[in-house]
């Protein structure tokens, strides 16, 4: 009896095994992971690239600075006279102008607005604008020419001045170096910088340049 009783309960396990055993196993793809935020990283800023501008290389000759690639350009090298003319034995006074060769420059620019042009000095100059003048010239019977001076006669006067002087405005961008600029944009037409430190000269060099009209302007 007792064995019959140890065989039941040996049975009755076994059916409760299986059981387990067929019993489906429910399995989850999804992985259940701990959010953790994450410190916002803060763009690091480009470093800012200082624009080194050039320097003339010969001292008292403006050069056109070009700023789109910031580089300079050389002028025309040119020389004008300094002449002395009476008008009608001088009843009608008398003008000095400045004279040279050519009736338009070979260096040419379109920009009619932000020109600007730089110059080395020897350091030893107080006041540039004393010392350098921008004159605008005139094409006349192939030669550029421009008044610099006038004295009234006796009688009237009809005859009109050649060309202008430019005003313009210098600032120190480096030791003996200097930027040239002005406040109005210059015309279309011919000029020349020219050295005026000493005007007892016949003759004085000029750095000329010509200006063009772009057709869209």
């Amino acid at each position: 009896m007792l064995l019959l009783s140890v065989v039941s309960m040996a049975l009755l396990l076994q059916v409760q095994a299986q059981k387990k055993t067929n019993k489906q196993v429910v399995r989850y793809d999804t992985i259940i992971r701990k959010h953790v935020t994450k410190p916002a990283v803060k763009p690091v800023p480009a470093a800012k690239v200082e624009l080194v501008l050039p320097t003339p290389e010969f001292i008292n000759q403006p050069y056109y600075y070009d700023k789109n690639d910031n580089r300079l350009i050389k002028l025309e090298n040119a020389t004008a006279q300094l002449l002395t003319k009476k008008k009608t034995f001088g009843l009608k006074g008398a003008k000095q102008f400045f004279t040279m060769d050519g009736a338009s420059s070979k260096i040419r620019f379109t920009t009619k607005t932000g020109i600007t042009f730089f110059i080395k000095t020897t350091g030893d100059v107080i006041d540039l604008t004393s010392y350098i003048k921008l004159y605008k010239f005139i094409s006349n019977d192939e030669k550029r020419e421009v008044t610099i001076s006038s004295k009234e006669g006796m009688l009237n006067n009809n005859e009109q001045e050649k060309g202008k002087l430019i005003s313009l405005s210098v600032k120190m961008i480096s030791k003996d170096n200097y930027m040239i600029q002005f406040s109005e944009a210059l015309e279309a037409g011919e000029y020349g910088f020219v050295w005026v430190k000493n005007m007892e000269q016949k003759e004085f060099s000029v750095a000329a340049f010509g200006i063009d009209w772009k057709s869209s302007d």
